[in-house]
């Protein structure tokens, strides 16, 4: 039986590594030939916003996806919205238990910052609204994100990205923003 924490972490993974993503407007967070983010923003038939991404590259083949999605609960259930930060990239990692894996994250030479990512194949995912917003905030003034991901037999695979603070804080600023309006949008 498909339980809403499934069919929220599937939703959370497909719109993070974009499956659904077809018909998103994208929109840049500056213009000219140094662009580093990518961001779209989903609009159901209404014009009521429900998926908010931003995407990084990053070295190697690697991306870091900010998501924000709504979710339909149950029947009777209220409205509710996933929030992930997800790092994908070439290196298999294999599954991780439900807590998730020690993760450690580096930004500039900030001390690292070691929080529980969820582990499945070649991603890894910190999750919950809290938790994201903050490592997105943290982001706004960073140059380099390093994250070292464990795979399955704990051996770290560090994934690196370059960032323009400047357009790194217009994009979280920009996806805060709209994940509150995804949050409290009203059907």
């Amino acid at each position: 039986m498909i339980t809403s924490f499934h069919r929220t972490s599937v939703l959370v993974l497909a719109g993070t590594l974009g499956l659904i993503a077809p018909g998103f407007p994208a929109i840049s967070a500056t213009s000219g030939s140094h662009r580093t983010w990518s961001y779209a923003l989903q609009a159901d038939q209404s014009g009521l916003p429900t998926r908010a991404l931003a995407q990084v590259r990053g070295e190697e083949g690697s991306s870091l996806w900010l998501s924000c999605t709504r979710v339909a609960g149950e029947e009777g259930e209220p409205l509710q919205v996933a929030v992930a930060a997800t790092v994908t990239q070439r290196a298999y990692l294999g599954p991780s238990d439900p807590r998730g894996r020690s993760t450690v994250y580096w930004l500039d030479d900030r001390p690292p910052e070691v929080a529980h990512w969820i582990y499945r194949d070649r991603y890894g995912q910190l999750r919950g609204e809290g938790e994201v917003m903050g490592f997105a905030a943290s982001l706004a003034t960073a140059q380099t994100l390093i994250v070292e991901l464990a795979n399955y037999r704990l051996e770290p695979q560090s994934v690196k990205f370059a960032l323009v603070p400047e357009e790194t804080k217009a994009i979280t600023e920009r996806f805060a923003k709209d994940c509150r309006s995804i949050a409290t949008a009203q059907d």
